[in-house]
């Protein structure tokens, strides 16, 4: 089930990197990981690097399937939206080629609903990192604070022991 505020990210949001990992992340997920379109695109894009790059992310893939603890939410290959989870595979990425290990130990956390573990740094690395050597950055999301309203004092009610 989708989101209310999914449909503010667009496919066409997203930069030539982000793009082309999403663009592969679903067409692994949905079964079609060996699409000629999708290797030939990584293989011109990212030289020498681009079959080891996607050869990680199908690994990334199927591991997330099997070792996930929770289900994961995709638009169909081809859909110009992106849900909550394809935004958080994006960061998680974003954050393995920004070696930024914290945040990519945080996204992996929530995808998996466990702690990480391999391959999963490792595989998003490799990709991360073949994208940003031939120059496809993948951005980190830029999020904003969500306002939360105070709740009134009178509506938290401490846990009390009955009496016997």
């Amino acid at each position: 089930m989708s989101h209310p505020d999914d449909a503010h990210v667009r496919l066409s949001d997203l930069s030539q990197g982000e793009h082309m990992l999403l663009w592969a992340f679903r067409a692994n997920a949905f079964g079609a990981g060996d699409c000629g379109l999708v290797r030939r695109q990584f293989e011109e894009t990212c030289g020498p690097l681009g079959l080891e790059a996607l050869t990680a992310l199908s690994v990334f893939v199927r591991e997330l399937g099997l070792a996930g603890r929770r289900r994961i939410t995709l638009a169909a290959p081809g859909s110009y939206r992106l849900t909550r989870d394809e935004q958080s595979v994006l960061a998680l990425f974003a954050a393995a080629q920004d070696e930024d290990y914290v945040r990519l130990e945080a996204h992996l956390t929530w995808l998996l609903a466990d702690a990480p573990r391999a391959p999963f740094p490792a595989a998003a690395c490799l990709v991360g990192q073949a994208l940003g050597v031939n120059g496809l950055v993948l951005r980190a999301p830029q999020t904003a604070a969500r306002h939360v309203a105070a709740q009134p004092a009178d509506n938290v009610v401490a846990f009390r022991r009955r009496a016997s």
